[in-house]
């Protein structure tokens, strides 16, 4: 019931469809026997008297595409070029292209086919063909010029990094001047999760929003996939992909249009797969045959992980490594593989910013006794992870040693633990991996997800998201996969230079946060949906895409939070061991604190999560309350030589 009111939330009902049809394909070649043979025959099935007009700009093209529909029964299909705004805009071809009732644009630029096509002959022949209840199709940039709003693409294409970074950039052009087919405002993108525009749709629903003030939803169409929409609003997905739906459910303010970093709440995120149909009208999907219900419902470990996007964390990460996460002075182990080089750079970098006690090991078997490794692990009070192999680092970690030390250790209270680019996977539930190397991974179904260390324990981390394109659709693909094939709750892409943070606040709630950065902090939320996997080819093994019915989606700027866990449980269990008494509480002018006997960590925590006071103390200590605004903090006291614990608010009257 609750996902059915979701979804009419999503599609308001719509009272009139336009006559025509649409066949959006999502680019990649056509392949006879297979993907493409069923959004291709719906074409020719749809186009009442059987002729199909195979549109493009190139004087070169074969008579491959048009023989295809002819094997599906086409009565005539004939490639027409139209190569110049002049040649557009003939009467003759008008008479020319009415005469079909189905139309196939190709691929190629959408930006020439704007140009030579907008406000010419060729545009009316397209709008009477679908207004009269023909069939309109097309691949790739021939489905971009399809769209209801246009990605013009006239400057240049705009990548997805790039995007992220300036939803508002001048290369992201966009027009709804040209065929006017369905009633809701749409932006169709392809090439989807190939060439990770999953990262650069919202970046177009945010500029269309700044434009026009209108919120549009986003479609995005896979290679090898397409989308075929009756007259009467259902669509059917086809294809060895998916077809996305994007829609920012915040009516009042959907997008934050004073930055350039695309920051954005509340969108509604639904990925459809090969036999998947869904009321455009209503937004009524089928076709999941599964539902995915998170094992677990939320983050609630008192614990502070920070991660970076890049395997080069910024320099605002390493300061608030050092000078916002504990103490200036607390001993930095840097934990790293085989390769000693990102360990000295990152070492180098933090000396430079005011560390003075760092220190390294080597997470390999070789010093899974090693007396040396063991001390710089039970010294240490915040740890870097950087540069490790996954397989070399969970057979550490994972062995009776130094290596079972080190886990307890970083799932121990009070311990700070960055973990650095390609690293940030292992914190999660699920590592997704092989994502490097080739960028066909996830096409050929052969992405790997593995046990992380569950420091998370419902979430996956993708760091490297939209570095690279051989990488795009490894990346873009394996996070909902991973949430979908595991029951994960949350997903977190981190790219560039994002620098994000899980941890507690002071009423008890745990959260991420985007901590610095010129790129969003992308956030995927599962609260239960219907779920499957893309088993249409193309080879043995289907592509590692998972189709969903709804995930909750964020674009967080900077210094924006999402709340993941309640009620996280303080360590009073401590109490007595450390017999520890603060007084006064609350407290005005200052509180003392009064140990008996111990060498002590005082660590004092805002509403933020932001540790705002630390200092070392023996035994007692007075705490001066001047400089500190009245309200609630946390107090986190931890017994330097056992490790003990413990923690309480405080009340600052002012």
């Amino acid at each position: 019931l609750r996902y059915l009111l979701l979804i009419l939330l999503l599609f308001p009902a719509i009272s009139a469809f336009s006559q025509g049809y649409l066949m959006l394909a999502g680019g990649g070649a056509e392949s006879s026997g297979g993907w493409s043979d069923a959004p291709y025959r719906w074409v020719v099935e749809h186009a009442a008297n059987k002729r199909i007009a195979v549109v493009g700009y190139d004087a070169g093209a074969s008579e491959w595409i048009p023989n295809y529909f002819k094997g599906f029964g086409a009565k005539a299909a004939k490639n027409i070029i139209i190569s110049s705004r002049s040649g557009a805009d003939m009467q003759s071809l008008y008479d020319t292209l009415i005469t079909y009732d189905g139309v196939f644009i190709k691929g190629g630029d959408q930006g020439q086919y704007y140009s030579y096509y907008k406000g010419t002959k060729t545009q009316a022949a397209l709008q009477f063909i679908y207004d009269k209840g023909g069939v309109l199709s097309g691949t790739s940039a021939g489905t971009a010029i399809l769209s209801p709003v246009v990605y013009t693409a006239v400057i240049a294409s705009v990548d997805p990094a790039t995007a992220l970074q300036n939803a508002y950039s001048a290369q992201i052009t966009l027009a709804d001047d040209f065929v006017n087919t369905l009633p809701k405002k749409y932006i169709v993108d392809t090439h989807f999760h190939e060439r990770g525009r999953f990262g650069r749709l919202p970046a177009f629903m945010a500029t269309w929003f700044r434009k026009t003030k209108e919120i549009v939803i986003g479609i995005g169409v896979d290679d090898h996939t397409a989308l075929c929409i009756d007259a009467d609003g259902k669509a059917s997905v086809y294809g060895t992909g998916a077809v996305g739906f994007y829609h920012n459910m915040n009516a009042a303010a959907p997008y934050d249009t004073t930055i350039s970093m695309l920051r954005a709440g509340n969108m509604n995120f639904s990925q459809l797969i090969h036999g998947c149909t869904i009321d455009l009208k209503t937004g009524f999907i089928s076709g999941l045959g599964n539902t995915v219900q998170p094992r677990v419902d939320g983050e609630n470990k008192r614990l502070t992980l920070l991660m970076s996007g890049t395997d080069y964390p910024s320099e605002e990460a390493y300061n608030y490594f050092i000078h916002q996460a504990g103490a200036k002075d607390d001993a930095i182990l840097i934990v790293t593989g085989s390769d000693l080089s990102r360990a000295a750079d990152a070492k180098l970098r933090l000396q430079e910013k005011g560390a003075t006690s760092i220190y390294t090991i080597q997470a390999l078997t070789s010093f899974q006794s090693d007396d040396s490794t063991r001390m710089r692990i039970g010294k240490a009070k915040k740890f870097l992870v950087i540069a490790n192999d996954y397989n070399a680092f969970t057979g550490f970690i994972h062995a009776t040693g130094n290596g079972s030390l080190l886990l307890q250790r970083l799932k121990q209270s009070g311990v700070i633990a960055f973990f650095a680019g390609d690293n940030a996977r292992f914190a999660g539930r699920t590592v997704i991996h092989k994502y490097t190397g080739s960028g066909s991974t996830s096409y050929h179904g052969t992405l790997e997800f593995l046990p992380g260390l569950g420091l998370l324990k419902t979430t996956a981390v993708m760091p490297n998201a939209f570095i690279s394109a051989d990488t795009y659709e490894n990346t873009v693909s394996g996070l909902p996969y991973a949430m979908v094939a595991d029951s994960l709750k949350y997903g977190l892409y981190l790219s560039g230079n994002t620098f994000a943070a899980y941890s507690c606040t002071i009423d008890n709630k745990s959260y991420f946060k985007n901590i610095s950065g010129s790129s969003p902090l992308i956030f995927l939320q599962n609260n239960g949906t219907p779920a499957g996997f893309a088993n249409h080819g193309p080879y043995n093994t289907s592509r590692n895409i998972a189709g969903f019915g709804s995930m909750d989606l964020k674009f967080l700027g900077v210094a924006d939070t999402v709340v993941v866990g309640r009620d996280i449980q303080l360590s009073t269990g401590n109490l007595k061991r450390l017999k520890i008494n603060i007084y006064p509480n609350p407290a005005k002018d200052l509180f003392h604190i009064q140990g008996y006997g111990g060498n002590y960590m005082l660590q004092i925590v805002d509403m933020t999560g932001k540790i705002i006071f630390a200092n070392k103390f023996v035994n007692n200590a007075d705490v001066m309350l001047e400089s500190f605004p009245g309200g609630m903090y946390l107090l986190d006291v931890s017994d330097l030589k056992t490790n003990a614990r413990f923690a309480t608010k405080l009340c600052v009257e002012k």
